[in-house]
């Protein structure tokens, strides 16, 4: 007697969950890369609790270096092209956001920051302003303004 066996292959789709930061970051990747730019050269940093499926992204999409920084650690100084803040209310302000880009930015880097709102955005547009940054530009999502702003140095 032969015995013979039939293997259907099942495919998984696994449910979205919106509801976990990982899966978040995941639908701020397409934003963040049309306002980083160029990503082939770029040195990033994700300053974030949950960023490793973001950083994982940037990779997968050319980025030579991502790396995550947990909330309230120090970045290296003047070491990154690119900082991403993907949930500022996560920092006590916007000016703790700016101390922490200033310090990670190198020369000409940029900085694209999550804020909760219009009215938040606008906020820390003027404090960017005043803090050296230039060409803003902005994305708004449903329930976050994804913020990009370019660090002046002196010459």
């Amino acid at each position: 007697m032969s015995q013979t066996s039939i293997a259907i292959p099942i495919i998984a789709t696994p449910e979205p969950c919106q509801s976990t930061p990982e899966a978040q970051d995941h639908d701020l990747l397409d934003p963040l890369c049309r306002l980083a730019g160029d990503l082939h050269a770029a040195r990033a940093l994700i300053v974030a609790e949950h960023g490793l499926e973001l950083m994982c992204g940037l990779l997968r999409r050319g980025c030579p270096t991502a790396t995550v920084l947990r909330l309230g650690d120090k970045p290296d100084a003047d070491g990154y092209s690119l900082v991403f803040v993907p949930r500022t209310a996560a920092l006590p302000s916007s000016d703790a956001v700016i101390r922490l880009a200033r310090r990670a930015l190198a020369p000409k880097g940029r900085l694209i920051a999550g804020v909760s709102d219009t009215r938040a955005a606008a906020a820390l547009a003027r404090r960017l302003r005043l803090n050296r940054f230039s060409a803003l530009h902005s994305i708004h999502l449903p329930g976050l303004v994804l913020l990009r702003a370019d660090l002046r140095r002196p010459s």
